[in-house]
């Protein structure tokens, strides 16, 4: 099997079959359990955190695996080395940047800021690459795999802001860039995908497609500051993620179904170093055997409530 195959199917784990109903002693079962480590209690959070802002995500019941099976995703040797991928990629990334760029934080991202403000959270570990943790207040958020917000050179590795790079391309594309124009104002948006990649209208061919070098070594091509597929996540970045749950007494998993193992590898640790995990997902994860508790429930049905209740007990607004 090809690594592309690979990628392809990885992580389709099973949709739900059960829901647990959100009833008041649910809601008290996970505040008591932000009780019972206040301070020490660690975030993991995944794609369905951020579906009710709008972006989509890979493997939920309408996630782009299992919406659209024939999908490629780019691979991270494919960009760094081979000009026709990278193409490929920044005239997709043209069209579904901005709409990223324009999604705000959910009840969930704002659940997630007032617990830490009633310092019930520790911190929190991040799949996504929105930026809407940061955006909507949290500040001890750790981007596990990157942010969509910067590109990065990938020779002299200077670094220039996602905005401002579009900003290039828009002039380099000028064709590109009026035909964007002309379906934002018949308000057709293409099909998005949780990268900010989205599928190219047919009278569009990335192969004329323009993008540049780096504008300070003038020689270096750009990529996202990003984990794509096939890549992995750096040393320092790792090492503060198993910090981070070495320094917690409980692991919190959200809106994840934990397929990357640089997220389920987390929940191995803190099962091993006999933690409480408690998962709400709504969907089977990869870390259902590990957890200590298990709730087949939306996030946005538990998470704001609880934050409300303790909250309110600690007098906070």
């Amino acid at each position: 099997m090809s690594n592309v195959a690979k990628v392809k199917i990885q992580g389709l784990y099973g949709l739900p079959t059960t829901q647990t109903p959100v009833t008041a002693a649910v809601l008290e079962t996970v505040a008591a359990y932000f009780r019972r480590h206040r301070g020490r209690v660690l975030g993991l959070t995944g794609a369905g955190v951020s579906v009710p802002s709008g972006i989509p995500d890979y493997r939920g019941s309408s996630g782009t695996y299992r919406v659209h099976g024939h999908y490629r995703p780019i691979l991270h040797h494919e960009l760094v080395s081979q000009h026709a991928s990278r193409q490929r990629y920044w005239a997709r990334s043209f069209f579904g940047i901005r709409p990223a760029f324009h999604a705000e934080p959910n009840a969930i991202h704002r659940a997630f800021v007032s617990l830490e403000r009633t310092e019930h959270l520790a911190g929190l570990i991040t799949q996504n690459v929105d930026g809407l943790h940061l955006t909507a207040g949290s500040t001890n958020v750790l981007e596990l795999h990157g942010t969509l917000k910067n590109v990065q050179c990938l020779s002299c590795k200077q670094i220039e802001s996602r905005d401002s790079f579009q900003g290039i391309l828009e002039t380099l594309n000028p064709g590109w860039t009026e035909f964007h124009r002309s379906m934002a104002r018949s308000g057709v948006e293409p099909a998005r995908r949780p990268d900010g990649d989205v599928d190219l209208p047919p009278e569009l061919r990335y192969e004329g497609f323009a993008y540049p070098k780096c504008r300070q070594c003038h020689t270096g091509d750009y990529m996202p500051t990003v984990v794509f597929f096939g890549g992995n996540v750096s040393d320092a970045v790792r090492s503060q993620s198993h910090r981070m749950v070495d320094d917690a007494s409980a692991l919190f998993v959200c809106g994840t179904s934990l397929a990357t193992f640089s997220a389920y590898r987390l929940v191995k640790q803190a099962r091993e170093q006999g933690k409480e995990i408690m998962v709400v997902n709504f969907g089977e994860t990869r870390g259902d055997k590990e957890a200590t508790a298990k709730l087949e429930a939306a996030a946005e049905d538990i998470l704001p409530h609880v934050a409300t209740m303790l909250a309110q007990e600690f007098g906070c607004p």
